[in-house]
């Protein structure tokens, strides 16, 4: 498989971002918004346009490519069957935490994902509102900028920081209380750059475009994740519920804490 310079997706990605995210950035519309499966469930003209002009400009950089985007798959499902065949497949959120950027809120983000034959090979993470990318590639670490990113250091269990998606809660009382932003994106920004030490989701279905990028980055900075069962993670739609850790050992006492599920 060809492999794409990690610099050219990137940039490609933030100018997507500049023409087709950012200028709705806090001036949507009511025209502009629409719900899918939930008045929860946002999708703006931004997530519409961003996924088309992604889709058009990486399948040319890669043209054996095929897209599994979060706005085509809900329209298809069929979409869905790219991610178990033998061709490249670009996975793309095009606005992560659209009820944030409903509300103009800065924690979203665009996020591509690039699996082959069932595991994630590159990933990208990109906030437009901050202009912050983190990328990298399986085996050569996670980036931002010049800097290689590494997880937060684990001292005592008990003491650490995360993220967290809805309905998650923890029983040690010891442990900071958890934050939740609205975007997977964001927080597997703060977790792979060692800003918080994990990330824990507790949903229905666990989507690749939400996690596969992030997951990817943070084993290449150094973390561990896995679905609570215990098997790792795959770039599929998953019915399980996903922990990220610095470590195995940090892992297991955040998979031993879970509390019952928060309705």
């Amino acid at each position: 498989m060809f492999n794409p310079d990690l610099q050219q997706v990137s940039e490609i990605i933030a100018r997507v971002s500049r023409e087709e995210v950012l200028p709705r950035f806090q001036h949507l519309s009511v025209s502009d918004i629409d719900t899918k499966g939930s008045d929860e469930d946002l999708v703006t003209t931004a997530d519409v346009e961003t996924e088309k002009r992604l889709t058009r400009e990486l399948t040319a950089l890669m043209p054996d490519s095929v897209v599994v985007g979060e706005e085509a798959a809900f329209k298809d499902p069929s979409v869905l069957d790219h991610l178990t065949g033998d061709r490249p497949v670009w996975v793309i959120d095009p606005v992560d935490g659209t009820m944030n950027f409903a509300y103009g809120r800065s924690e979203i983000g665009v996020v591509v994902a690039l699996v082959y034959k069932g595991e994630t090979v590159a990933g990208w993470l990109y906030n437009p509102v901050y202009k912050r990318m983190i990328m990298g590639e399986k085996g050569g670490g996670a980036w931002f900028e010049d800097k290689r990113l590494k997880v937060a250091a684990v001292t005592e269990l008990h003491k650490m920081t995360g993220v967290v998606g809805r309905h998650v809660a923890f029983k040690d009382e010891r442990l900071p209380k958890p934050v939740w932003w609205g975007s997977a994106s964001f927080d597997y920004m703060l977790v792979v750059s060692g800003g918080v030490h994990y990330s824990a989701y507790r949903t229905r279905t666990i989507k690749p475009w939400d996690h596969a990028a992030g997951v990817m980055l943070h084993a290449e900075a150094g973390g561990y994740t896995a679905y609570v069962d215990g098997t790792p993670y795959a770039p599929v739609m998953g019915m399980k519920h996903l922990i990220s850790a610095p470590d195995k050992d940090a892992w297991e006492y955040l998979k031993n804490n879970l509390r019952a599920k928060i309705d």
